[in-house]
C-alpha cells in the first residue's frame, strides 16, 4: 500500500508540472515575434539580357565556279591574297575557246557573204524577168498581128516563165542563206559566251580565303574553284530561342560582344528572320558588326543582348514569393506586423527584381530576409536592414 501511494503521489507531481509547461509554452507561442531584415524599394535602371553565342560572317561572300570544262590557262588568285573589284581571278580553256570564236567568226562571216551573193543572184533574176515580161509582151503583140511565128511566141512565153521560176528560186536562196547566217551568228554569239564565261572576275573587292586548285589542272563545268569574302563587311549571325522573337526589334535591340573575355564592341540587331524554325522553335537573327572590330570571319563569340531596359523600383528577387493561385506577394513591414502585398514582378536581373508599379512601395520597409517564416498579420521586428 505504501508503495501505491508513493506511485499516485509521484504521477501527480508529474502532472501539475506538464500543466504548467504547456501553459508557459503556450504563453510564449503568443508573444512570439519575428525577427526579419528589411530595406526600401531600390530605385534604377533595370536590364533584361539574354547571353548567347553567334558566328561572325561576312555580309558578302561568293563561292565562284568554272562554268565550262577544260584546263585551268590562268590562275590570278591565291589564299590571302586581296583583290579588287572586276579583276582577273582565273580562266579556263582559253586557247580553246579563242579558236572557236575564231572558227565561228570566219564561218559567220562567210554565210555573211553568201547573203550578199543571193542577193545579186536575186537582183539579176528580177532583170531578167523584167526583159522576159517585156519580150512576151511584144510578142502577143506580134503575135496578134501574125508579124511572128506561133514558135516565137511561145519561145517568149516560156522564157517568161523560166524568169519567174529563176527569181522565186533566188529568193528561196537568199532566205537560205540569211537562215544559215543567222545560226552562224548564233553559233558565233555562243562561242563569245562561252570564252566570256571561261574568264571568272572578282564580283566585288575582298580576299581570297580558299583556294584547291592549281595552274594547268583540269575543272569540270560547276567545280568551285575558290571562295572570296568582303572582310570589310562583317555580321555575328545567332540562333535564338522563340521565347524572345518579340523582344528582339531590328534597329532597335544592342548587342554587345566578347572574345576571350574581352570587349570586341557594340551594334544593333540588323536582322531577325521572318519566321520560327518549326522544328528547333528558334530563329536567326544578323548584327552589323562595326568597322573597327578586332573580330574576323568565322570566329565563334559571346553575345550580350539587351532585350529591354527601364527605370523603376525593386528588391531582391528572393523577397518576391509565390502564394496559391500562383500570385506572386511581397511582406511589408507595418506598425510592426507583417502585411503581404500582391505585386507584378518585371524584368528579373541576377540579384534584384523589378516591381511594376513599385513607386507605391517606395517608402515602405520590405521584409527581404527571414520572410519566410512570415504570415499575413504576424509580428515582427527588423533586427537589419538590408542595402
Amino acid at each position: 500500500m505504501r508503495k501505491i501511494g508513493l506511485i499516485l503521489l509521484f504521477a501527480a507531481l508529474f502532472s501539475v508540472c506538464a500543466s504548467g509547461c504547456r501553459k508557459k509554452a503556450v504563453k510564449e507561442n503568443k508573444e512570439k515575434v519575428v525577427r526579419v531584415g528589411t530595406m526600401k524599394p531600390v530605385h534604377k535602371l533595370f536590364q533584361q539580357r539574354i547571353p548567347v553565342q553567334g558566328t561572325v560572317a561576312p555580309v558578302r561572300y561568293a563561292t565562284l565556279s568554272s562554268k565550262t570544262s577544260g584546263t585551268l590557262d590562268i590562275l590570278e588568285a591565291a589564299e590571302g591574297k586581296q583583290m579588287k573589284k572586276n579583276s582577273l581571278l582565273f580562266q579556263v580553256d582559253k586557247s580553246n575557246l579563242e579558236n572557236q570564236v575564231t572558227v565561228a567568226q570566219r564561218q559567220f562571216d562567210v554565210c555573211r557573204s553568201e547573203v550578199e551573193t543571193a542577193k545579186i543572184a536575186l537582183d539579176l533574176a528580177k532583170i531578167r524577168l523584167r526583159k522576159a515580161q517585156l519580150d512576151f509582151k511584144r510578142a502577143v503583140t506580134l503575135h496578134q498581128t501574125k508579124a511572128i511565128s506561133q514558135e516565137n511566141y511561145e519561145s517568149a512565153e516560156v522564157d517568161l516563165k523560166g524568169a519567174a521560176a529563176e527569181v522565186a528560186s533566188s529568193e528561196a536562196k537568199l532566205q537560205i542563206a540569211i537562215a544559215k547566217r543567222e545560226q552562224q551568228e548564233n553559233n558565233l554569239k555562243i562561242a563569245r559566251k562561252n570564252l566570256s564565261d571561261s574568264e571568272v572576275r572578282a564580283p566585288f573587292s575582298g580576299i581570297i580565303t580558299v583556294c584547291d586548285f592549281e595552274p594547268n589542272e583540269y575543272v569540270s563545268q560547276g567545280t568551285a574553284i575558290l571562295k572570296i569574302e568582303d572582310q570589310s563587311l562583317l555580321q555575328v549571325e545567332c540562333f535564338i530561342s522563340s521565347v524572345y522573337y518579340n523582344l528582339i526589334v531590328p534597329g532597335k535591340t544592342q548587342a554587345n560582344f566578347k572574345l576571350d573575355g574581352k570587349n570586341a564592341g557594340s551594334a544593333v540587331v540588323t536582322y531577325r528572320s521572318p519566321s520560327v524554325d518549326p522544328l528547333s522553335r528558334t530563329f536567326k537573327i544578323k548584327i552589323r558588326l562595326p568597322k573597327d572590330t578586332p573580330l574576323v570571319s568565322g570566329l565563334l563569340c559571346d553575345v550580350d543582348l539587351m532585350l529591354q531596359a527601364r527605370q523603376g523600383y525593386g528588391v531582391p528577387a528572393d523577397a518576391i514569393m509565390t502564394r496559391g493561385a500562383g500570385r506572386e506577394v511581397i511582406f511589408v513591414m507595418d506598425n510592426g506586423k507583417a502585411r503581404m502585398v500582391e505585386v507584378k514582378r518585371g524584368i528579373v536581373e541576377p540579384y534584384y527584381a523589378e516591381i511594376i508599379g513599385g513607386s507605391k512601395l517606395k517608402n515602405n520597409s520590405v521584409i527581404v530576409s527571414g520572410h519566410t517564416f512570415v504570415n499575413n498579420g504576424d509580428k515582427v521586428i527588423s533586427n537589419r536592414t538590408e542595402k
